[in-house]
């Protein structure tokens, strides 16, 4: 039996969603302590998906949700530095962007949650190709573009990230490719009733179709000597550096 596949995928590419589809690390500065704040809650959310965080915290003595947690962003390693999310009022911008600037932290995603703007962040940083979110919550943005829209897409999505973590990969790095995997894959979910990989047809033999459920039987070889498995889900990180998008 050939599995039919038809792809979600939005014709007009949104910036914001595709930000969240490609990058994997999160810096949270002022990332709370306290488990009733919002600053602890929507890291804690985010680590949950499948993202890799760090925490910003000068008076954090011991790490905070079990990430590697500092005192200040100059002592954050430069390969976390994908998205970068701000918990600090609006008037205290303009200083954290001098001190991304000065000592050379500069993030692809630079987001302000609930009430925090700055114009000051879009004329230094946009015109360096960072894409500048602000007075939204990414955590409430994250549940708007992909839980609400496809419960089992987000379900997939979060299961791939912690799956490549775990595992040492990453997810293929162009977001559009990615975003037609995951709804492939969450297709197949919800008609076949398993996650069955988009590019291996199904034989109608259940001991053999076992096979295909991602992450399929032939997917760390696959990854191992071509540096990504067959259908493109799962890469080595050195092959995907490699890619450019």
């Amino acid at each position: 039996m050939a599995v039919e596949i038809t792809f979600n995928v939005d014709e007009k590419r949104d910036p914001v969603r595709d930000a969240l589809l490609r990058y994997r690390r999160i810096v949270f500065v002022g990332c709370s302590r306290h488990p009733e704040k919002d600053a602890h809650q929507v890291p804690r959310f985010m680590k949950q998906q499948g993202y890799e965080i760090a925490c910003v915290n000068p008076n954090a003595d011991t790490p905070i949700l079990d990430a590697p947690t500092f005192k200040d962003i100059a002592d954050v390693p430069p390969e976390f530095f994908e998205i970068l999310v701000v918990f600090r009022p609006s008037e205290e911008v303009p200083a954290l962007v001098d001190h991304l600037l000065e000592v050379n932290r500069i993030p692809h995603v630079f987001w302000m949650q609930d009430g925090i703007r700055s114009r000051y962040a879009r004329e230094k940083l946009e015109p360096m190709g960072v894409l500048v979110v602000e007075d939204s919550c990414i955590m409430r943005r994250y549940m708007k573009l992909f839980v609400e829209k496809d419960a089992v897409y987000a379900q997939i999505l979060s299961f791939a990230r912690n799956y490549a973590k775990a595992k040492g990969y990453v997810l293929n790095p162009d977001p559009e490719k990615l975003d037609e995997l995951i709804s492939a894959l969450a297709y197949n979910q919800k008609r076949y009733g398993a996650r069955y990989c988009p590019c291996r047809p199904l034989s109608g033999d259940p001991e053999e179709d076992q096979k295909k459920i991602c992450p399929c039987f032939w997917h760390e070889k696959e990854i191992e000597t071509m540096g990504h498995c067959h259908c493109g889900l799962f890469w080595d990180p050195k092959a995907a550096r490699a890619q450019k998008f």
